[in-house]
């Protein structure tokens, strides 16, 4: 009887690590995360609002410094792509603003001062990653329908524009402020959006960002205002919108190719 006790018992015992081993909660637990920081520059200064910057003549005033991160990609070292889930990121430096002054059709809303600059990427496959992809705006099926909802998309944050070709749609890019030459002084307004505007950045890194549920990880990307304005006769179009279409696609491509690069991988 003892004999054919401890068969039971080990039966029961391998049954259990086997049960462990298949446990679907488990590999959901083997996921990790990772921060990524868009670290907001202006050449070779950290980015400020109501701070003078100088460049090429000009002296650059900002006030508001606002952009959409969308449809985040791992890749890992085998090529084999990682979708983020649900992930459109609004990335912000601004003063408190006044919903109503940017859209008429809402109500009386103050977005309040904000300054965000980390995105945390979670329930991520274990493994090693050799390149981030992602897009600046809001890809056509979120951007043609406001009613369509995900991540931390909504028309509630003043991110959205009534005006551009007679549709309802996302602003992608956003940086207002005034700009100075000599004794000139203009309003600063550079936005981007439309869906032909919708870029997509693709960055390899300096080495394998490695996931896995015990360890943290921080990718810091450098995000160059100056390089956004790259090209611009900003003293002749200092507002550039869906109007000044060429302006707004040259715009869109310095997001695409100039804007961001890899500042850190820890």
């Amino acid at each position: 009887m003892k004999k054919i006790s401890t068969i039971l018992s080990l039966s029961v015992l391998l049954f259990t690590a086997c049960s462990k081993d298949k446990d679907p909660i488990n590999a959901i637990d083997a996921n990790g995360k990772t921060t990524l920081s868009f670290d907001a520059v202006f050449g070779n200064q950290d980015f400020a609002l109501n701070t003078d910057f100088t460049a090429s003549g000009k002296t650059y005033n900002f006030n508001k410094f606002r952009y959409w991160i969308s449809n985040v990609v791992l890749v890992g070292s085998n090529g084999t792509e990682f979708k983020v889930p649900g992930s459109y990121y609004l990335l912000e430096e601004t003063g408190a603003i006044n919903l109503k002054g940017v859209n008429n059709d809402l109500p009386t809303t103050v977005y309040p001062a904000t300054k965000r600059e980390d995105v945390v990427l979670k329930d991520i496959p274990a493994g090693d990653y050799k390149s981030i992809k992602f897009s600046v705006g809001v890809d056509p099926k979120y951007n043609d329908n406001l009613s369509l909802l995900s991540g931390e998309l909504s028309p509630l944050n003043g991110m959205t524009n009534v005006s551009w070709m007679w549709l309802t749609s996302y602003i992608f890019t956003s940086v207002t402020g005034k700009v100075t030459e000599g004794p000139t002084s203009k309003t600063l307004k550079i936005e981007t959006g439309l869906n032909a505007n919708y870029k997509t950045v693709a960055l390899d890194l300096p080495k394998a960002l490695s996931i896995n549920a015990t360890t943290s990880s921080h990718l810091v990307l450098n995000v160059d205002v100056a390089k956004a304005l790259d090209g611009l006769d900003v003293m002749t179009t200092p507002v550039v919108g869906a109007a000044q279409a060429t302006a707004m696609t040259a715009v869109a491509g310095n997001y695409a190719t100039k804007v961001f690069s890899i500042k850190s991988l820890n």
